[in-house]
């Protein structure tokens, strides 16, 4: 992909948040403010953990970790309570880009650990292989959430909504393709090991859930993704279980090619600078205002 669905999703509700309805309480642009901000800054954390782990600086590792980890649990904390508090169409919409963002963030966290478990030993690597069971639980946790905004948001809202679950859930398996590369690498240790074998099998069985979430918000998506995503979810509906890491990832990658071949939507081109997320978040803003 061209762009990182992640910093679209970021960058798309940075740039639209001034054009929700005027009316909206001061409480919720805060807090929308404040699932932006720790999003933020568990970014910089999660750059600057990899920097550490390549110069091989433990501490400053294990430090930016934490970072990480608690600035993309305050968010999505913060966006599932705005879930809680929507009591209408608009408030619906506002969490729902809080928590894509809280979402696409745990999906770079994710990303991120897995990849770099395997490059560093001792102390770090048990943190980081530590790291991920929770992780891949957090960001399903989001997902789940916004799963059951769906019969919240306005109508016209809802295909976007579901496009975005769909992005979310199944965009890449890059955590699958990153575990299996650490576990035939050589370079865990034997706790370690033991640590990122569960946490494979807990991020293949979270793909599976995934294909059945699509599933069944498939007639919600957008007409013209319906079929070729149909298609894609047909093909491995009886092989999703025996999958190789491998094959898997261009699974959701032809899912996610799908989604960015989508046309404008809320005046923003899926081809474009912004990336297929861009382009969602605003559709969600443009059909989700509430009358």
């Amino acid at each position: 992909m061209p762009y990182s669905r992640r910093i679209a999703a970021t960058v798309a509700a940075l740039v639209t948040l001034v054009a929700l309805p005027a009316t909206a309480s001061a409480h919720s642009a805060t807090s929308t403010k404040s699932v932006t901000s720790h999003a933020a800054k568990a970014a910089q954390a999660l750059n600057r953990l990899d920097v550490a782990v390549g110069a091989g600086r433990s501490s400053v590792a294990a430090r930016q970790l934490k970072v990480a980890r608690s600035h993309t649990a305050a968010a999505s904390r913060e966006a599932r309570r705005m879930s809680n508090r929507a009591t209408d169409g608009s408030g619906s919409v506002r969490a729902a880009q809080a928590l894509t963002i809280a979402g696409t963030q745990y999906d770079a966290l994710v990303d991120s650990i897995t990849a770099l478990v395997d490059e560093i030993t001792g102390r770090v690597q048990t943190l980081l292989a530590q790291a991920i069971p929770a992780s891949l639980a957090g960001r399903e946790q989001v997902i789940a959430v916004l799963t059951g905004l769906m019969d919240q948001v306005p109508e016209a809202a809802r295909p976007v909504l579901a496009s975005i679950i769909t992005a979310l859930s199944l965009g890449d398996a890059d955590e699958v393709t990153n575990l299996q590369g650490a576990m035939d690498s050589g370079n865990l240790s034997g706790s370690v090991g033991a640590i990122v074998s569960q946490a494979l099998g807990i991020a293949t069985e979270a793909i599976n859930t995934a294909f059945a979430t699509v599933r069944s918000i498939l007639p919600m998506l957008p007409a013209m993704v319906q079929g070729p995503i149909a298609s894609v979810l047909e093909l491995v509906q009886s092989t999703v279980g025996t999958i190789v890491p491998t094959v898997l990832n261009t699974v959701t990658g032809l899912l996610d090619g799908i989604l960015g071949g989508l046309p404008v939507i809320g005046g923003t081109s899926a081809g474009g600078s912004g990336g297929p997320l861009s382009g969602l978040l605003g559709g969600l803003l443009g059909g989700g205002r509430a009358t």
